[in-house]
């Protein structure tokens, strides 16, 4: 059978219990929902694709690593360091994650990265300076531009997930502009998901919906 003789099936059976005017609406839905069908793959693409603004890299006076994903962001930003874009990394975050505070060992975030920079990825710890403030991007900002304008900073980088630099382009640019501070964003690939697919994983489903919501709320708020 062929497609217009398909269509005209389908119009004339759902013509029995649709209004009468719902003929050109249901033919315009099922187009439309072809399209989507035929071109998911580049549309989920391009939502994911639009979350991520990462800038050209260049030698800097610091890396700073936000807080939360400390395995991903601490990797990416070590791995920065080895590359020489700067000679001092500084993880930030106050936040102790929930599953530390049945153990001994409740630590924040940044302490927490400067361990496992130290101990897995064989980092000097004299290159390490923790900054245990934070508990939401824009209160890292805050930090940070506090500890780059007193120690003279003219370029950082920025380190976190990929999906999250946009909301930071958002919140940091314009402050550390006005305080003559450049700020270079560079995303940290995550290790539970691809990027490139992320609407194949949970947890990529999960950071996606939640920063266009976080994105949305940063835009009302601030």
């Amino acid at each position: 059978m062929k497609l217009a003789e398909l269509i005209d099936v389908l119009k004339w059976k759902t013509s029995q219990f649709l209004p009468q005017n719902w003929g050109k609406k249901w033919l315009f839905l099922f187009f439309v929902g072809c399209w989507i069908l035929v071109f998911r793959k580049p549309i989920l693409q391009g939502i994911g694709n639009f979350l991520i603004q990462e800038d050209k890299l260049e030698h800097s006076d610091g890396i700073f690593v936000l807080g939360g994903n400390i395995f991903d962001r601490s990797t990416h930003g070590v791995y920065l360091f080895q590359q020489h874009y700067a000679d001092t990394i500084l993880p930030l975050g106050e936040v102790v994650e929930k599953v530390l505070m049945t153990t001994d060992n409740q630590k924040p975030d940044a302490i927490l990265a400067k361990e496992f920079m130290v101990e897995e990825l064989n980092t000097p710890k004299e290159n390490i300076v923790p900054i245990v403030k934070g508990t939401s991007t824009k209160e890292e900002a805050e930090a940070i531009l506090t500890y780059a304008v007193n120690h003279n900073y003219k370029r950082i980088i920025v380190v976190s997930d990929k999906f999250h630099l946009r909301r930071i382009k958002s919140t940091f640019k314009k402050p550390f502009a006005e305080k003559g501070i450049e700020v270079i964003l560079s995303g940290a690939p995550n290790s539970s998901y691809r990027e490139s697919y992320w609407w194949n994983y949970e947890q990529g489903l999960i950071m996606v919906n939640n920063e266009y919501v976080k994105l949305l709320y940063y835009m009302i708020k601030y």
